[in-house]
């Protein structure tokens, strides 16, 4: 009985060791330029900072805005992370923030044109880094040009972030007139008063004309 088992286990092993290599024949036989683009879709650059929350949040709004972008959209994520997306006519990007300590935040960078954006992703975390060597403690990202994104389309429904006005969004017209029903950073929902300047327009991002509650 006692040799059967072992016959048995050597044949799978032999199995498991023939579907490994029909594997890795599969994964070789894709041409390299095409297997760099699709691994380039999930990769970016980060780097942490000792820093708060609240300070290295303002520093990216600062950062991006130097450099001639803005925070388009600002994702309060349930874990207390933050969610951002930011972009122009030939660049999109997102930026993630979390929280590892008090004083110490994680930031991801994504940044993609026809492919990826490795030199907009780097720059970006050093901008990062030099300001928020001059931030104060007391600095905090300003909401004072965006308006509210809501959990539902509700004026008094929870805020789950902010938008700001005339910036290109993942959105299409929700339910409820009045109200756009916008794709986050995270790939979750959320609803904004206002409306689509052009909703002929065939691009994703869509350009947002977006109301004060």
């Amino acid at each position: 009985m006692g040799h059967i088992m072992i016959l048995r286990t050597v044949a799978v092993l032999v199995l498991l060791a023939c579907s490994g290599c029909v594997a890795i024949s599969a994964v070789s036989a894709i041409p390299g330029a095409l297997f760099e683009m699709v691994g380039s879709q999930f990769v970016g650059e980060e780097k942490s900072y000792p820093a708060s929350m609240r300070k290295t949040l303002t520093a990216v709004q600062m950062s991006l805005q130097t450099m001639k972008l803005d925070v388009d959209i600002l994702e309060i994520q349930s874990d207390g992370a933050y969610g951002v997306g930011f972009g122009n006519e030939r660049l999109d990007g997102e930026i993630t923030l979390r929280i590892q300590t008090p004083e110490l935040t994680t930031v991801y960078v994504k940044a993609k044109g026809s492919t990826r954006e490795a030199s907009v992703e780097h720059a970006i975390i050093e901008m990062i880094d030099g300001k928020l060597k001059k931030l104060s403690k007391r600095a905090r990202f300003n909401t004072k040009k965006y308006n509210s994104l809501r959990q539902d389309p509700n004026s008094k429904s929870p805020r789950v972030g902010w938008a700001r006005p005339g910036a290109r969004l993942e959105a299409s017209n929700s339910n409820v007139k009045g109200w756009l029903k916008i794709e986050l950073p995270s790939g979750d929902t959320a609803y904004l008063k206002g409306a689509i300047v052009n909703d002929n327009d065939k691009q994703k991002r869509k350009m947002i004309l977006s109301k004060s509650e």
